[in-house]
């Protein structure tokens, strides 16, 4: 797959998958998950490390985003 077919196929431009492939240290989540959806690649987090989430009761198999985000709000100054 070229550079510009998965850029069609994820709807995201060219030059982002260039950038990315580079190693761009910063990307919209949206994005990449688009991206790796054409891919037929999934992301897979585990929260063993954060410990806000290890008190929540959750299984750390399936995190729920919005838990991690709001775990990291309530300790962000």
């Amino acid at each position: 797959m070229t550079q510009q077919q998965l850029a069609r196929a994820a709807a995201v431009g060219r030059q982002w998958i260039v950038e990315i492939e580079a190693g761009k240290p910063r990307a919209e989540l949206g994005r990449v998950l688009q991206t790796l959806a054409a891919l037929d690649l999934s992301l897979t987090i585990h929260g063993d490390g954060i410990p806000e989430l290890r008190k929540s009761g959750k299984p750390t198999e399936a995190i729920d985003l919005q838990d991690i985000l709001d775990a990291h709000r309530r300790t962000s100054p």
